[in-house]
């Protein structure tokens, strides 16, 4: 059973009130952060690269760590919080961050940058670890207002970090680097006005075994999927990689059943309310995260030479990616309402068949750039719905002292999601490539097409979620 938590009576109604605005200005700065940092770096670090020696196959295994920091943060950061305190964990993830950043600006070599991008993968705790504080706060439905506000901030961040950044690195590649590490000072300042939670944290031992175990597993998997391209999907180095993690990955749950306190209680896997929402949340992290790169190749493919495509640069791409951006910062913000209007039932479904039009749309008509931007702002509506609901549904499946690890697990799910849809649109993509590289129109739509489906998937299982809230 899951407990439904409401805000603290001790105060009254507009001492609340303030307490709480307070509270999301500084966690929205945190966001905002978070934003910044995981879009930044795409612009600036080519850029950087050419400066500095940095070949094209030793930035790809930059984002690789990066991507590796994140999923082992993930579980990590999510139960010390439960264990130890939301708000002292989350300073730790910020001053993580903030000296990753500064690592990368003051030593922009091959090692710097790739230890410094390690330690900003410290950025998926972030919103764990604020639910954590929001829900002890303010309740359910506090927590579900206060996500959809994050989860807006998040997404308006990473939509204006892609354009700002490029206009940076082309001034100056190192100085993008350097407005990380502003960024993440602002970060630090505003982390230390975020107040505690109110309960008191469980205090138990960590569980090494079962965390070691899921950790390789991530590894072995992320690592397959994401260099799978690269070394090639039969290769020893996928085989290999991919082996040890799925049978560390067998081998986890056994271990979290005999740990006293486990990192993830698989048990809770049993719940349709947690199962369903991490199903959703799978898929549409597949469709709209997995396809940003396909997208942007597209929108930046000449169609004098290839037969589609738009031809616009990076400045014009980013800029032809913020309708997705505005419209998923708008439905985030809408969710929270409608949830409570709709019920959890439709307010998903929303964000599933938003998915399924989106990308339909693209597989059938993509000729022209105004097609694109409607059709892409569809898919925009299915990032903020499924990002903002399925959080507020994954936590509400658990007690409260549970509730950064539930958060962790659907942050790992999103996570999986895309970089599963990311190397699938790339196999996809690959399997559609002529003479000189050139991806025939084919594979854009095969990949559109299999994320329409997706999307059908993702409202079936919210139509099978618990009816409205009573």
């Amino acid at each position: 059973m899951s407990e439904t938590t409401a805000p603290p009576k001790d105060l009254t109604s507009r001492q609340i009130r303030l307490g709480v605005g307070s509270m999301l200005v500084s966690m929205a700065v945190v966001e905002t952060v978070s934003g910044f940092t995981q879009q930044y770096l795409y612009p600036v670090l080519p850029a950087v690269g050419a400066r500095h020696g940095i070949d094209t196959v030793q930035l790809s295994w930059i984002y690789v760590v990066q991507q590796v920091g994140m999923t082992v943060f993930t579980p990590l950061l999510s139960r010390l919080g439960d264990n130890h305190g939301y708000r002292k964990i989350l300073r730790l993830s910020v001053a993580m961050l903030a000296c990753g950043s500064l690592l990368m600006a003051v030593w922009p070599s091959l090692i710097g940058i790739a230890v410094g991008a390690l330690l900003q993968g410290s950025v998926v705790g972030f919103m764990p670890l604020m639910i954590g504080i929001l829900r002890d706060r303010t309740g359910d439905e506090g927590a579900r207002r206060g996500i959809g506000v994050l989860v807006g901030v998040l997404l308006a961040a990473i939509g204006v970090a892609g354009v700002a950044a490029g206009a940076m690195a082309a001034v100056n590649p190192v100085l993008g680097l350097w407005t990380g590490v502003a960024v993440a000072a602002l970060g630090l300042v505003a982390c230390l006005m975020i107040p505690a939670e109110r309960s008191a944290p469980a205090g138990e031992g960590f569980p090494l075994r079962p965390f070691g175990l899921l950790s390789l597993g991530l590894i072995g998997i992320t690592l397959a999927l994401s260099q799978g391209p690269v070394w090639g999907w039969g290769a020893p180095a996928t085989l290999v990689s991919a082996g040890v993690g799925v049978l560390a990955a067998v081998a986890w749950p056994f271990a979290e059943l005999r740990a006293e306190r486990p990192v993830v209680d698989v048990r809770m896997f049993r719940n349709r309310r947690v199962v369903l929402p991490s199903v959703v949340t799978f898929c549409l992290s597949f469709v709209t995260i997995g396809t940003l790169g396909a997208n942007s190749t597209f929108l930046g493919a000449d169609p004098q030479k290839v037969g589609y495509g738009f031809g616009l640069g990076s400045m014009a791409i980013g800029f032809a990616m913020l309708p997705q951006a505005a419209t998923g910062v708008a439905a985030s913000l809408l969710t929270p309402r409608a949830l409570r209007l709709l019920g959890d039932r439709v307010t998903v479904a929303i964000g599933g068949l938003a998915a399924l039009a989106g990308f339909g749309g693209l597989a059938l008509v993509h000729g022209t750039l105004a097609a694109y931007l409607v059709l892409s702002s569809l898919t925009g509506v299915a990032m903020g719905v499924f990002q903002s609901a399925t959080r507020a549904l994954a936590v509400e499946a658990v007690p409260v002292s549970e509730t950064a690890t539930a958060a962790g697990v659907n942050e790992l799910v999103l996570s999986l999601g895309g970089a599963v849809g990311a190397a699938l649109v790339s196999a996809m993509l690959s399997t559609h490539a002529g003479a000189g590289g050139r991806v025939e129109i084919g594979g854009y739509t095969v990949a559109w097409a299999v994320c329409a489906l997706l999307g059908a998937v993702a409202t079936m299982a919210a139509f099978r979620l618990r009816t409205e809230r009573t």
